[in-house]
């Protein structure tokens, strides 16, 4: 069977899944309430018709809130906890508008429980389905089903990255059939692809390996010759990657002005200061709020400290925040005194024989940085943001690594998108930089929430907590 039409009928079996898991709790929701009676009864029992007649307007309303949320945009890479948050989000959303809805309906009277038992029992139900669906896609994705072949065009930066990020990936479903280039020779390979030919053989290399879809990561091509191959090959997907002005992660906005097409940079969402308002107000409530209820474990956190080393419980260091300003951060101290006089600054690695008894424990359960909360009650430091460096190295890497420097455009915070996927200790500088990025260019109040609740789930998993 061809593969867009196992992707279109996979698609359609995940929606009818969605939308059987929805209608039948809400159903079952009406049992619960109204005969198994978990919260009394003021009156009497509606019809059932009544609740049967809602079905078609709940399918429609949650799979519009499914899609919205891009439920159905398949990939094999997603996380169940993006799943299960997305659907929790999605799921809020449709039942919101549902409530909204009831309450200028006159005639007929929905009951409240039965929303709230609907809303609970579909998420759960619609978890369930994907993780069950997930298992079905996974295999067809195995067996290559699913498998996009993908022919890449051009041997730079972006055409590198493209292939890397392929190999690294292989749940995002693709195979990567070779590479058009006029840089290397045909037969040779770059990034340990096969070279196919040249630019100006695209067309006929096209017509005879047959790719689904063909990545353009050319810095400079002739555009008519492109255009002509897209439309003498309508059945492939063409993707064409732009550098424009080297901001590759950038969020690009596609518009017109009189009709000429132009992108336009986005401008960063903490940028304006309603976002900073609103940011701040919860570093406020989660700091304030986090150091009441920490109280006792910061207690019993100083007590071992001071048991197992002489010398403070706190370890204060300059580090660099928002507009590359110094201020001092605060840590329990889980190093000897004077662990860098000899070596100067350097990162910990692993078995760190400058740790102390308790202070192995504290890094890798990230209890060390929990004074850090402090900082952020003062303004200093952010809940959420990319993690603070130490002024000598934020020298070293800002002329090391391309963008290092834009971090700083916000505040740093006590955990971070990096450190929440693990991207933190002797892990790669550049592959942090990335999602350092990616969080200042896509922030939002719901993004931070996600990464505080990944880091909680993740807290004792660091494999780069040293």
């Amino acid at each position: 069977m061809d593969k867009k039409k196992v992707l279109f009928f996979s698609k359609i079996l995940l929606l009818t899944g969605d939308v059987i898991c929805f209608c039948g709790t809400f159903l079952l929701a009406y049992y619960l309430r109204f005969y198994l009676q978990l919260v009394p009864l003021r009156h009497p029992v509606p019809p059932l018709m009544h609740y049967i007649h809602a079905l078609p307007f709940i399918a429609l309303i949650v799979a519009l809130a499914f899609n919205y949320a891009g439920l159905y945009f398949l990939r094999a890479g997603r996380s169940r906890f993006d799943e299960l948050t997305s659907v929790f989000a999605a799921s809020a959303a449709a039942f919101g508008v549902m409530l909204a809805i009831t309450f200028f309906l006159r005639e007929i009277s929905y009951s409240r429980v039965v929303m709230l038992y609907s809303m609970g029992l579909g998420i759960a139900a619609a978890f369930l389905w994907r993780l069950i669906f997930r298992v079905i896609y996974n295999t067809l994705n195995r067996r290559g089903y699913l498998t996009q072949g993908i022919l890449i065009v051009g041997a730079g930066d972006i055409s590198g990255n493209m292939i890397e990020r392929i190999n690294w990936h292989p749940e995002m479903g693709y195979k990567i059939l070779g590479c058009v280039t006029d840089k290397v020779k045909k037969g040779k390979k770059f990034k340990d692809t096969a070279v196919l030919g040249k630019v100006k053989e695209l067309d006929k290399i096209i017509k005879k390996i047959k790719p689904d879809e063909v990545f353009v990561g050319l810095p400079d091509y002739n555009r008519r010759d492109i255009a002509d191959t897209i439309l003498a090959n309508e059945g492939v997907k063409f993707m064409i990657a732009t550098d424009i002005l080297g901001i590759i992660t950038k969020n690009i906005d596609y518009g017109e002005i009189n009709g000429i097409p132009v992108f336009t940079v986005k401008e960063l969402p903490l940028n304006l200061r309603v976002n900073r308002v609103i940011k701040r107000t919860m570093d406020i409530i989660v700091s304030g709020g986090g150091l009441l209820i920490l109280l006792p474990l910061f207690a019993a956190a100083a007590v071992l400290i001071k048991l197992s080393s002489p010398g403070p419980v706190f370890y204060r260091q300059d580090r660099v925040g928002r507009d590359n300003k110094i201020f001092r951060m605060y840590k329990f101290r889980s190093m000897k005194m004077d662990a860098e006089k000899a070596t100067g600054p350097v990162w910990a690695k692993e078995n760190d024989d400058r740790r102390t008894a308790i202070g192995t424990f504290l890094r890798k359960s990230s209890i060390d940085e929990l004074p850090q909360l402090i900082n952020v009650l003062k303004g200093d430091m952010s809940i959420v943001g990319p993690r603070p460096e130490r002024p000598h190295f934020v020298e070293k890497f800002k002329n090391e690594i391309p963008r290092y420097i834009e971090r700083h455009k916000v505040k740093a915070g006590i955990t971070g998108w990096a450190a929440a996927n693990g991207l933190r200790g002797n892990t790669s500088l550049e592959e942090r930089i990335k999602y350092d990025l990616y969080y200042i260019e896509n922030w939002s109040l719901w993004f931070d929430f996600k990464i505080i609740i990944k880091t909680a789930l993740e807290m004792f998993h660091h494999k780069g907590a040293y």
